[in-house]
């Protein structure tokens, strides 16, 4: 099977500053005393206060196939969403390289991407713009989406009087049906009722099994991993030890979770 994703040394941190120094009158008296030694134009000096440096992963190389779904696990911090969204490329690596292939489509927040004040109709053609598509495809898979999301009945009424719930049905139908070539969904599909979760799982499966998608899909639901994933991924303290099949991943994190 022909690679789909293939991540190298991929790393990833964030720098911040330690702010204050105990007191306000030090605080200020610092400051301006850094303003008078001639500090550059159009700064402010915070007052002894070193640069952090928190690398989130460190070193990640993942390999993941065609038509593979991978649960992406770990604990709440572990680096889930950073990775999904440097995937996604909403942000940047600090160190390493992806490599894709095919058209990448998104769930990372519910309402991601749709102008509250469009009805669900234009954000149809927002959206799909968003992800490549030209218009006459759009047009051919509009009532589709509509179908598939069961908001036939709202399609002409702005999306901020959605509920979370119908964000989320009218963002999975777009992306899900206009069958990208890689779909990264990250915990979204907790805030559908059961019936339209069962749905969209079932979606995915026949994206992988009959268009040849591939999925990453991060979710705490283990019985929904459990029954679609074929492979998993989980992140630990800055680290994964790659992909191997969903029973194994499981294994790895439980095994993660009982040292905490």
């Amino acid at each position: 099977m022909s690679t789909s994703l293939k991540i190298e040394n991929l790393s990833k941190a964030y720098h911040s500053r330690s702010i204050g120094t105990g007191t306000i009158y030090r605080d200020v008296e610092k400051c301006f005393s850094r303003l008078l030694q001639k500090s550059p134009p159009h700064t402010f000096p915070v007052p002894g206060i070193p640069k952090e440096e928190r690398w989130i992963f460190k070193n990640l190389n993942l390999d993941i196939k065609q038509s593979d779904i991978v649960g992406l696990l770990g604990c709440n911090g572990a680096g889930k969403s950073t990775l999904l969204k440097i995937l996604s490329k909403v942000t940047t690596p600090t160190e390493g390289r992806i490599t894709g292939h095919g058209r990448i489509a998104s769930l990372l927040e519910i309402g991601a991407g749709f102008h509250p004040e469009l009805s669900g109709t234009e954000n149809i053609y927002l959206n799909g713009a968003m992800l490549g598509m030209q218009k006459i495809e759009i047009k051919r898979k509009f009532e589709e989406i509509l179908n598939f999301a069961e908001l036939e009945h709202l399609a002409q009424i702005p999306v901020k009087k959605y509920s979370s719930g119908m964000y989320m049905r009218l963002a999975f139908s777009i992306v899900a049906v206009l069958e990208p070539e890689i779909l990264i969904v990250d915990e979204v599909l907790a805030v559908a009722d059961a019936d339209f979760q069962n749905k969209c799982l079932n979606k995915l499966k026949a994206l992988s099994e009959n268009k040849g998608s591939t999925i990453i899909l991060v979710s705490h639901n283990e019985s929904h991993l459990q029954s679609i994933c074929n492979k998993g991924i989980v992140l630990h303290q800055g680290s994964s030890p790659g992909i191997s099949g969903i029973a194994e991943t499981l294994t790895t994190y439980h095994s993660h979770q009982n040292i905490l």
